[in-house]
Parts: structure tokens; sequence; C-alpha cells
């Protein structure tokens, strides 16, 4: 714990969240260990908005003398004043020494603190918990846009006033959303054309439309391709399948397909384009990491252009599931084996520090914003921690980049009640940062980076369904949210969140 994480939290404030969990015991009379250590074991550092139910349950552990787990041992709880309330006043310990309880918070935000004590134990002093409660402004709903349910939508790529909306099997369908070609905003996007790419030249399928880039080529001084990704089917570690497309927007009303890349073997993903380098590239699953030369005029198969590739995890033990292009290196989210860091495609594209550095979930999206470095995770990986219990909901990796540019993890943000967190994203000034979530408690968040190390929860908002993808844009002096709800009910959903910003 470094000197202000520190300083903060013996002043109450608290700092991070740490991982917790447990399973309250059953009644019956109280018998005290005779011996015993009592400690926290998770939950004790964690920010919630004011009125809600904390992500992560206080949790302690009984030990004995011999460092044991002490089964059946009863914990009392109690709240400070105006801190909300418990979801047990008492508890036991299961068989491995731990006892939980759930913190609903009360409305008023500030530190709310619980208190834990072992029951019949005079001697032992009690465990402190303190939860920092935060106003989070409400996200407003400005636009929700239908998008046809063969499969639905997923990633929205937001720029001059257009948003190319990924979807699937429809295809790419590009709206005005305050470019000005048909008069459309952010509150009434205006369909301006769609184009379905012909069947890939490796994959073998048309659609799957995934993900895409608007490339803005400084060079040239044009803004005509479009790059699209398919992701077809796939099994995590070993197989993938879907290839890229380059469609010519010169003409918005009329886009054309023009050119393709496929990789035998894997599927693309998320992309990254070096625009002023001119260099694609594409996070290509078991592939890993591909880079290709996007140069002057651009028609055909483009597996000529292919500059270099690499599996950062070796080649039986990567599934790469993003890319970024910063701070003259290049990073890598991959699924099996954490953050790594790359040398560009002009130096060959060698692995050059991180990875195996998240072991305990699948790692997913990821943005990086010098010093920092921040990715997602989502479920499949069940790791338990050094006292044997199961790591709960899902984690935010926060990374500070060390000068060599390698990631060191400083911290975790837990988030309670998802499956996923799927699209992570910072904004153009490094103040905001956007996180999507799905399953359980989904929608999106957004927190303000005044420290990157504790980002603090700004402003919210839920969908039923939860939101796939998430991307900023301001447009017209307003801040916005382009998200995808999918799979059920799926439509483009925009959010203005300028209030809850400023």
């Amino acid at each position: 714990m470094n000197g202000l994480r520190r300083t903060l939290l013996l002043a109450g404030i608290v700092v991070g969240a740490a991982c917790g969990g447990g399973d309250p015991g059953g009644g019956g009379p109280v018998v005290p260990p005779p011996t015993q250590g009592f400690a926290a074991a998770g939950g004790r550092a964690q920010r919630a908005v004011a009125g809600t139910t904390v992500p992560v349950p206080y949790t302690v552990r009984v030990t004995n003398a011999a460092g044991q787990p002490v089964a059946d041992a009863a914990v009392r709880w109690t709240l400070a004043a105006a801190s909300g309330s418990l979801s047990a006043a008492s508890t036991r310990t299961d068989a491995s020494g731990h006892a939980s309880v759930l913190h609903t918070l009360g409305p008023v935000p500030g530190v709310q603190e619980a208190s834990a004590s072992l029951d019949g134990a005079t001697a032992v002093t009690p465990v402190l918990f303190g939860t920092l409660a935060v106003s989070a402004a409400p996200a407003v709903r400005v636009a929700e846009v239908a998008i046809p349910a063969d499969y639905g939508i997923h990633d929205t790529f937001v720029r001059d006033g257009l948003a190319f909306v990924c979807a699937w099997n429809t295809g790419l369908i590009i709206y005005d959303v305050g470019h000005g070609i048909r008069g459309g905003s952010p509150s009434a996007p205006a369909e301006v054309s769609r184009i379905v790419p012909p069947q890939g030249p490796v994959s073998g399928f048309t659609g799957s439309i995934h993900n895409a880039w608007w490339f803005h080529n400084p060079v040239r001084g044009e803004s005509r391709y479009v790059f699209l990704g398919q992701e077809g089917p796939g099994v995590i570690g070993s197989e993938s399948r879907g290839d890229i497309s380059v469609v010519d927007v010169s003409d918005l009303e009329h886009p054309q397909a023009v050119a393709t890349f496929g990789l035998a073997g894997s599927g693309t993903h998320n992309f990254w384009v070096d625009e002023p380098a001119q260099v694609l590239y594409a996070a290509y699953y078991n592939g890993g990491v591909v880079a290709i030369d996007v140069s002057g005029t651009l028609s055909g198969d483009l597996g000529a252009r292919l500059i270099s590739e690499v599996r950062p995890g070796g080649p039986d033990s990567t599934y790469t599931w993003g890319v970024q292009v910063a701070n003259g290196w290049v990073y890598a989210s991959d699924m099996e084996s954490g953050l790594w860091r790359l040398a560009p495609a002009s130096a060959g594209m060698m692995v050059l520090g991180g990875g195996q550095n998240v072991l305990d979930r699948w790692t997913s999206d990821l943005w990086v914003s010098n010093p920092y470095a921040f990715t997602g995770t989502w479920g499949g990986v069940a790791r338990r921690d050094s006292t044997g219990r199961l790591n709960p909901g899902n984690a935010l990796k926060i990374w500070l980049l060390l000068p060599s540019g390698d990631p060191v993890l400083t911290d975790s943000l837990i988030l309670g009640n998802v499956g996923t967190i799927s699209d992570v994203e910072v904004s153009g000034d490094g103040q905001r940062l956007l996180l999507t979530t799905e399953r359980g408690t989904g929608g999106f968040s957004i927190y303000s980076l005044g420290n990157p190390e504790v980002p603090v929860l700004m402003a919210t908002a839920a969908e039923s369904s939860g939101l796939h993808t998430g991307t900023f844009a301001r447009i017209g002096g307003r801040d916005f949210v382009f998200a995808a709800r999918n799979p059920g009910n799926p439509a483009l959903v925009v959010y203005d969140v300028t209030e809850a910003l400023h």
C-alpha cells in the first residue's frame, strides 16, 4: 500500500476495492473459540452509490492459535449512525472460518461504517469496515434505435458526427448523428446507408460484423476507408474464425466493399489503427496480434500487406481480445494471460514485457491513458484466493506503466453482480473512464480519474439485459455515450451524460 493510500485509509476514506465473499452460518448457542485470530478477509475498501448495496460482502475470518479456521463461531455486526442497514445482525463462521454480511448504504454520501465483533470474546478487537458512499448522477437516455435481431448490435464507432454501427448479420449501418448529411443528431439518429460485405475469403461466411474503424489517413489527407471485422465461432484458447473487410465510404450514401484480409486458422476481434504510421493492428484471438499496412489505395486481397504477427502468450496460450497503440508501444489484452507490451510493427512487433499477470479471470478490453492502463475481466475462470474463497463479481484491473512501459498491477476495482466488464474506454482528455457491463446489474458506469488509481463513480445507466459495448462522443458541445444493448431486444442506445460529468 502506498503512503497516500495508507493515509487516506487511516483517515476513514476508502481508497480501493478488495476481493471477498462469504456464506453466513446458521443459529445456535454462542461458542467462542478458546484462542483465536480475528481479522478482515474482504470488502474492507469499497465505494458504492449511496442507497445501494455494496458490491462485495464484508467478511471476517476466525482462526485458532495454530492459524487454522474456526467454524461455527458467532460474529455480531453493528452499524454507525445513518449508515443504512445490514443483511444480518449476527452470522456464524463457515468451515473455512469466514462470516459475511452485505451492507446497504444509507442515502447520504460520505464514509459509512460497520463493525464486526467476535461474540463472547471480549479481548478480541472488533474489525471496522468503511465504504465511501458517493452520489452518481443518472445518465439520460435520449435515443433508442432498434437493430434487427439477427443477433443484433455489437460495436459502434463514432467520429465526425457519424455513427458506424456493427449490426452483425445486418452488416454495417451508418447513421448521421451530427454530421449534417441527413440532418441527424444524437437524439434522432438518421440512417445514411448500410452494407453487408461479401463472403470472407478465409472465414467462408458473410455477416457477423463485429467492429469498425473509420480510418482518417493524415498522410493522404483522406477519410476514405472503414475497416470491418467479422467475429465467427470460436473456442477460447484454440479456435476462431473471421475476416477483415475494407469498405470505401468516399460516397457515404453508397459504400462499396473493396478489399479483404484473412488469416488462416484464426479470426479477428478488436482493432486499433496507428493512423500516422498507416498500420492497422488487429487482435486476432488465437492468432495473437496482426499488423497490416493500410497505406495508399486498398483493393483486393490484402494478404501481401501483412507486416508482422505475434502470439504474446505463445502458440498454445494466446487468445487476444484487444490491442492499442500508445507511448510508442503496442499493448494487447489477452483473455488467457492479461496485459502485454509489444514492440510496434516497425520494430518487428516482438513481446517486450508484461503478460501472465491476470490469472484469476478472463481478460477483456483494454485502454491505455499514460501513465496508466485499464483492463476489464469476465467470468469463465473460477479462481480462489489464498483463503480458498471464490473471487466475487468481476474486476477492473488498474495498471501503472513503468518508465520501460511494462504494466504493474496497482489495484482491482471489484464490480459485484456483473458477469462481464466488456468494454473499457477513457475519454480524450484522460479524465473519465467508461465501463460497460453485462448480466447481473448490467449497463454502464462512468468514473472520474482525478486519481487514476482510485476511480470515483460519477454516473450510471442500467439496462435490463446489460450493455455489450459503449463509446464516448462529444457532439454539438455536449457529451454522449453510444452503447449497444445486445442480444436481448437489441438496440443502439444513446445517453446524454453532459450534466452527469460536469
